[in-house]
């Protein structure tokens, strides 16, 4: 074959003038060689100059041909065409050949060249399961025809070869793909095994460390001071902390596995009730809460309530400092027309050179160890928005307040629900 293709046909029929016309038709010919030679030869108007291309071989039983079929495609060079005659007595006739030849190369373009038949063109196409593979002309030929039968048919069998070689490449690296998916899965799964596993091989002593550090400063209350107190609060608060990690830490690991039950949630509802327990806890707290109305969403209620409430424990921690704290819970159109809801807060605010960083790793934006957190909480808001096909991204400067806003499917009219 050639960089520009396979030109390789075979030409089966039992006259030997036929494959004489055919050769002048198609095989190479010295320039100068006239075309009124194919005239004579095929009684047809002069209407084509030679075609130089292509290399052409002849059999002259489809014995014969079926065996150079095989031998092309066994040294690596088949054809990409077979002229087939219709009636080569004393051997296969036309329907028998191509069967043989379909049953070696299923690839090869073939085109019956005939007069007539001996069997019913309805049976011919039934026998041979016609689909894309062959052409029928009748005798005598027009060069044109030929030549562009020729063409035509060659330049398909090269398409087709590279279609398949295509498909096949698509296809290994699809099971490429899937392979390493799967490598990734069982990856992952080991990763949050170890990560449960740890979780709660560490909780015990960080319990323990927490629980008798308090033991102690009650034990000394009145006998510690200075240095030695500083220290013993230091090790209470990072116990905390850690404490804090380890069940952020595992509940990241329910996100990932819990089965999202969608359902209609009114999230501010939901808000109302987190800030009171936040209250609860902080009675001291003045702290302004608004809430739009009707702010309906399609989401797991479990997991859209473990969202707010990082997202509310954040805002109440970073706005502690203000003496009119505010936090306002609300909906707005997007850009693309989607719904998009936001949680705002009057607190310390971020450097929003560092909003990239914000769900996406266990990173702390604050120095300040009154404002300690994990970094962990806004990961899991993060992972639960995403598990909801939402996303979620926030604005904010130093001292100037944090808005965090995320995306959920609004909720569907109650007469829509099945």
């Amino acid at each position: 074959m050639t960089p520009a293709g396979n030109r390789r046909i075979l030409l089966i029929d039992d006259t030997a003038s036929i494959h004489d016309n055919f050769r002048k038709i198609l095989a190479p010919q010295p320039v100068q060689q006239r075309l009124d030679e194919i005239e004579a030869a095929l009684g047809c108007p002069p209407v084509l100059p030679p075609d130089a291309g292509f290399e052409l071989d002849s059999a002259f039983q489809g014995c014969q041909g079926a065996e150079m079929v095989q031998a092309a495609l066994a040294a690596g060079r088949p054809y990409a065409l077979a002229f087939v005659d219709m009636r080569m007595p004393p051997g296969w006739d036309g329907v028998e050949t191509i069967e043989e030849i379909w049953r070696i190369d299923p690839q090869i373009q073939i085109v019956i060249c005939t007069a007539y038949s001996d069997h019913p063109w309805e049976e011919v196409m039934v026998r041979l399961d016609v689909r894309d593979r062959l052409l029928i002309v009748r005798k005598p030929f027009d060069v044109i025809e030929v030549s562009q039968l020729a063409r035509t048919l060659s330049a398909k069998w090269d398409a087709t070869r590279q279609a398949a070689s295509q498909i096949d490449s698509l296809t290994q690296a699809l099971e490429r793909l899937r392979a390493s998916e799967a490598a990734l899965r069982q990856s992952h799964a080991e990763l949050e095994a170890f990560s449960q596993s740890m979780s709660h091989d560490l909780r015990a002593p960080l319990t323990a460390m927490h629980s008798f550090s308090q033991l102690l400063a009650r034990s000394l209350d009145g006998e510690l001071a200075g240095k030695p107190l500083h220290y013993l609060h230091r090790i209470q608060a990072n116990a905390a902390v850690g404490e804090r990690l380890i069940e952020e830490l595992l509940f990241l690991n329910q996100v990932a596995r819990a089965r999202l039950r969608p359902e209609r949630v009114e999230l501010g509802s939901l808000c109302g009730e987190l800030v009171d327990e936040l209250r609860k806890a902080e009675p001291q707290r003045q702290v302004t809460l608004e809430v739009q109305e009707g702010l309906w969403a399609e989401a797991d209620r479990n997991l859209a309530q473990g969202a707010l409430r990082r997202l509310l424990h954040n805002a109440w921690r970073f706005s502690a400092a203000q003496p009119s704290a505010r936090i306002e819970f609300g909906r707005q159109d997007g850009d693309a027309g989607e719904t998009v809801f936001y949680l705002r807060d009057n607190g310390s605010g971020f450097d929003i050179d560092s909003a990239d960083k914000l769900f996406h790793s266990f990173q702390r934006l604050h120095g300040d160890s009154t404002l300690a957190g994990t970094g962990a909480g806004l990961v899991a808001v993060n992972r639960i928005i995403g598990r909801h096909g939402g996303r979620v991204w926030a604005d904010s400067c130093t001292g100037g307040g944090t808005t965090v806003y995320f995306t959920l499917s609004p909720a569907r009219p109650l007469g829509a629900i099945q």
